[in-house]
């Protein structure tokens, strides 16, 4: 293959002739445009014109063709001919409705589509700090919602797309070039050239079972005609925490938990010195420093085309420390070569290495990101052995005596301290990044290889082998520590594991494309077949409380291969999984005139039994969609002057989802209960029972999808608008735990019982201008979502969702409620003669339990939007962009009542007390705290607004350049996630829980506010 692709590569070579040609470039009305490329036809020799419109470009042969192109107006191609000076004159144009959007196994005009269907182009990715494709998407796009449980190094977002689709993974389907990705978080964003987010069924319905949660395809960056280009990109990143909760200071913290009864005063004075005041959070986060490199080499020729490129992405998260990092390395190889008139094949591939460390967060119980929230503020971070309080002289002293009950260190003669005055899981956030060490790391090869046969004109027939080789794997230990009474550890513990995939697609099919008359017709017909297997172990070793579980206390000894012989061990895993799928789809697209447009679409797919019953594994998913080019029409002629193009479209369809099927659920299975003796001798026979009583009927879960929309161009393509109004309802939900009446002591297997809901309205404005030297645009999309769970099975109640501590369910999937929608008591006050909280008694039964639960509120809002601002004047450029969500909640689980105590100021302040009887907080130490906290008091709005980016860069001058043998050379730097307007109280209202937990604040790793400096340069 790399021989292969050497000799396309190398056979894309040109040759030049001295010649200069100048001149001037205009637009209709005469007024000289900047920042026109003029390029030599078939070469990368090109220019920019500057400020007064003016090019000089050198090296032109005599008979070459000089190519013009501006944004919004048509290119023009002029013969040189020997000549030295050409002025040209460009036009106007639609030329985003030339443009072309990927539909799935194929490529469509935008003036064609009927579907709903909206893009994120390159433009949207260059110069950002995302490390995550998705990332891209958030606030670009109408009805896509990108949420995220953490934003550490490396972590990756989830992405929905018109709601929730379902109670159990409700993931989009990636399609990578062709080749569908169970993720795209090791693609280098710069290295692609547009996602397309496929929004209704119709549109989908050419990806059949997998598609139930919408279509994310991603198509790479190709190389283009020309002598060969060579880009760097630089980015040099400064990041730091952003937004913070309020905390207590020393004496606040002393005058509430000594109010409450924690602890006395006297302790206060054996402990304190009555001035540390330690703020936790900013000496446990520090400004870190993410840097990438990215260079790229293309060109092409008549024949064929290569991209190259590689990249490299050091991250240093704000934790202080490298316990927190995300390392990337990857590299891309794109390739196409015609061989003969009628035969073309080509290669896409991708390559990654990554390594990841990362803290623990997200979690009530042991969270480093937590504990900043709940320390006291009288404890200092460290202490030397001459300094130390009694609690930690006393547990060193015993250390030295017994070898058990390490205090940790620094390494620098500096311990971290153990609070005197709280005992939890939630400890020096030092200690909780010390006493253990975790890594993981792994690669992924994947790719296409294609070939295009075009036996005669308009038909293609395609095969493409599409293939993935991954690898991961993990290694940790934890050792001996000793923390406070609750959290220590007296041996090690050594875990290791490692895993790999394969996956192979082969695809075929045949596309038709034929006109005659205004008649165009367009026929699609193929077949898909995928083969996956993976294999993975996993094994760890642990101590006793006799034994240290390893041979020496040093990190050189910290494997497998040192164990004692008397420590525990632990191996799972070692069994390959094999998956199979088989596919049969196709389309047919029919326009008259491109005034009439319809489109039908067909898919069945099915996968092997380790999914679904033998009679059911095969699925059928139809989808159409129709158009009307309203702006053709005669009688619209009067409105040309200000309708450019005005479309109406409507589609229908349905898609499958594989959510919460696999490993045979569907079977009945039967265990071991024990041995039993059934005569007087002492013979035992082993007893078996059912375990699950089996379901042949499981099918797959069903997305059934209506959209109505418009697409229309006013004022001379300057303001363009995109509408849709949907209704998707999903039905025959896969759920667990029923209880039917004929069950005999054992588990019922999944069934479909429950249906979904979701509507909603999206809209996207776009304006863009030019006035002089000073161009803009201005891009804005707002979407709606109602969500509802309409029906789930009779014998249950409602699915309970994510807990908190002793509390269950906090989050509930129930019919007639939004999908897992906040649950908990209805705060109503505070009794002024005790100080203690009072809730809703919802039913008057004078007792406060679950029966007195009710709704409060969910994490899904009611409204996201997003708005660009791109400006540019003479070299310089500026891009200020935001995003932002209306109508969510957050369930802030960042307090517990049992012996954890926190330092937010939220919970505490205005508090009831004997002198403030009107105080609006419980009274430190008040009764029924665990109510209080698992009650509407402790959710909040979570509305907000971030400005995500304001950058400024600029170009320097083609006449500097020139001298300088560069291209281009722009630099730029930006502030990135640096303001944000909200409400709510915690670190970061982006970051919270996600599925079954969506907006649940358990102390997630916060967005980082960014200060970037960085350059693009092409040679």
């Amino acid at each position: 293959m790399l021989i292969v692709m050497f000799l396309m590569i190398s056979s894309l070579a040109f040759s030049q002739t001295n010649i200069e040609v100048t001149g001037t470039v205009s637009g209709g009305d005469g007024e000289l445009l900047p920042g026109v490329t003029v390029l030599v036809k078939g070469t990368t020799n090109g220019t920019i014109t500057d400020i007064d419109g003016s090019y000089a470009l050198k090296n032109v042969p005599a008979d070459a063709t000089l190519q013009f192109s501006f944004i919004g107006m048509k290119s023009t191609e002029v013969a040189v001919g020997g000549q030295s000076l050409i002025n040209v004159t460009l036009e106007s144009a639609n030329i985003a409705l030339e443009e072309v959007v990927a539909i799935g196994y194929g490529v469509q005009k935008k003036s064609s589509v009927t579907g709903a269907i909206s893009q994120v182009k390159a433009e949207d990715m260059e110069n950002r700090t995302i490390t995550n494709p998705l990332q891209a998407i958030a606030g670009k796009t109408a009805g896509t919602q990108v949420y995220s449980n953490s934003a550490a190094p490396g972590s990756s977002p989830t992405i929905r797309i018109r709601g929730i689709n379902s109670n159990n993974s409700i993931s989009p389907l990636y399609v990578v070039d062709g080749r569908i990705a169970s993720s795209i978080a090791g693609i280098e964003p710069n290295d692609i050239e547009s996602m397309e987010i496929l929004k209704d069924a119709a549109s989908a319905a050419i990806y059949g079972a997998q598609a139930g949660n919408g279509v994310v395809l991603i198509t790479t960056k190709k190389g283009k005609k020309g002598i060969g280009t060579l880009s760097y990109d630089f980015q040099y990143t400064i990041q730091s925490i952003g937004k913070t909760p309020q905390v207590m200071n020393s004496e606040q913290f002393i005058d509430y938990w000594t109010e409450a009864g924690k602890f006395s005063m006297d302790r206060v004075y054996q402990y304190w010195d009555f001035e540390q005041n330690t703020d936790w959070v900013n000496e446990i986060f520090e400004s870190s420093i993410m840097q990438r490199h990215n260079i790229s080499f293309q060109g092409g020729n008549e024949k064929g085309s290569y991209y190259l490129s590689g990249s490299i992405l050091d991250n240093d998260g704000m934790v202080v420390g490298d316990a927190d990092t995300y390392k990337r390395y990857t590299g891309m190889i794109n390739t196409n070569y015609n061989i003969k008139p009628w035969l073309e094949v080509g290669t896409n591939n991708q390559l990654e290495y990554y390594e990841r460390r990362s803290v623990s967060e997200g979690s009530e119980y042991g969270s480093l990101i937590l504990s900043t929230l709940q320390l006291d503020p009288m404890t200092a971070v460290t202490y030397t052995e001459d300094n130390m309080p009694d609690n930690m002289a006393s547990a060193l002293a015993n250390y030295r005596a017994t070898g058990v009950g390490e205090l940790l260190s620094d390494g620098n003669g500096n311990y971290y301290s153990v609070s005197p005055f709280l005992t939890s899981e939630n400890l020096n956030p030092l200690i909780m990044r010390d006493n253990a060490y975790s890594k993981s790391s792994g690669f992924n090869i994947n790719g296409t290889a294609f070939l295009n046969l075009k036996p005669i004109e308009g038909l293609v027939a395609t095969t493409r082998f599409s293939y993935l080789l991954s690898a991961g794997e993990s290694y940790g230990y934890s050792q001996d520590y000793y923390a406070n009474s609750q959290s220590y550890q007296n041996y090690m513990g050594l875990n290791a594991s490692s895993s790999n995939n394969i996956r192979i697609q082969w695809e075929n099919f045949a596309t038709y494309n034929r006109s005659f008359d205004k008649h165009n017709l367009t026929a699609m017909v193929g077949t898909s077949f995928t083969k996956i297997r993976s294999f993975g172990v996993s094994g760890s070793k642990t101590g006793t409380d006799d034994d240290f579980g390893v041979q020496r206390d040093d990190p050189r000894y910290y494997y497998f291969a040192y164990a004692t012989s008397e420590a525990i061990k632990d191996v799972s895993g070692g069994e390959p999984t094999l998956r199979t799928q088989n596919a049969y789809f196709g389309r047919f697209g029919y326009n008259y005139d491109e005034k009439y447009l319809a489109e039908i679409v067909m898919r069945t797919d099915a996968f092997d039994s380790a999914y679904l019953p033998y009679d059911n594994r095969w699925g059928y998913f139809p989808g159409g969609s129709v158009g009307w080019v309203v702006s053709k029409e005669s009688f619209m002629q009067d409105a040309s002057s200000w309708i450019d193009f005005l479309k109406l479209r409507a589609s229908w369809g349905q898609n499958g989802s594989l959510a919460g099927l696999g490993s045979f659920a569907y079977r009945t299975a039967v265990t071991s209960t024990g041995s039993y003796p059934f005569s007087s001798d002492p013979v035992y026979s082993i007893g078996y029972k059912p375990s699950t009583t089996g379901n042949q009927e499981l099918k797959w879960e069903t997305n059934e999808q209506t959209d109505l929309g418009i697409d229309a161009r006013f004022l001379k393509s300057r303001l363009s608008m995109t509408f849709d109004y949907f209704v998707k309802k999903t039905k025959d939900l896969i759920v667990t735990g029923i209880t039917p009446s004929t069950i005999v002591g054992n588990t019922a297997s999944p069934i479909n019982a429950g249906n979904i809901e979701n509507t909603g309205f999206e809209l996207e404005l776009g304006w863009k201008d030019m006035k002089g030297d000073f161009s803009y645009d201005v891009r804005g999309n707002i979407s709606s979502i109602k969500n509802k769970v309409t029906n789930i099975h009779e014998s249950l109640d409602y699915i309970p969702g994510t807990g908190f501590h002793t509390t269950s369910g906090i989050t509930r999937f129930e019919v007639g409620k939004p999908a897992w929608y906040f649950y908990g008591y209805e705060f109503e006050g505070i009794d002024a003669a005790t100080g203690d909280p009072v809730f809703v008694d919802q039913n008057s039964d004078d007792i406060m339990n679950d029966d007195d639960k009710v709704d409060l509120g969910k994490g899904m809002p009611d409204l996201t939007y997003g708005i660009t601002l791109n400006a540019a004047y003479k070299g310089f450029d500026a891009i200020v962009f935001g995003q932002g969500s209306y109508g969510n909640d957050i369930y802030s689980c960042l307090n517990r009542t049992d012996y954890a105590v926190n330092s937010l100021t939220y919970f505490t302040e205005n508090r009831w007390t004997a002198d403030n009887t009107n105080g609006i907080r419980p009274r430190a130490g008040a009764n029924d705290l665990d109510k209080y906290y698992t009650s509407s008091a402790a959710v909040f709005d979570g509305s907000y607004f971030k400005i995500k980016q304001i950058q400024l860069g600029y170009t320097l001058p083609n006449a500097v350049l020139n001298k300088m043998g560069i291209n281009r050379l722009r630099v730029y730097a930006s502030l990135e996630d640096y303001f944000t307007f909200t409400k709510y109280k915690g670190f970061d209202p982006e970051v919270t829980g996600v599925g079954n937990a969506l907006g649940v604040d358990k102390g997630s790793y916060p967005n980082s506010k960014k200060i970037i400096f960085g350059f693009n340069v092409s040679f």
